[in-house]
């Protein structure tokens, strides 16, 4: 019965290193962070009508 328990615990150890060097959750990727602009999108759409006309930019 030692036996039986020695080696169930000797596989749960195996099993849990396993998981962690070759598992799905041992390497993450990374997310690329969206980037935002500085500006509203219908803020950017005016400021290309601005800089068409020849406007400033802040002519909104």
């Amino acid at each position: 019965m030692t036996y039986l328990i020695i080696a169930v615990a000797v596989l749960a150890f195996a099993e849990i290193i396993t998981l962690t060097l070759l598992g799905k959750r041992a390497y993450t990727e990374e997310v690329p962070m969206r980037v935002y602009s500085e500006r509203f999108p219908y803020e950017e759409k005016q400021i290309a009508y601005n800089r068409m006309h020849g406007l400033p930019d802040d002519a909104i």
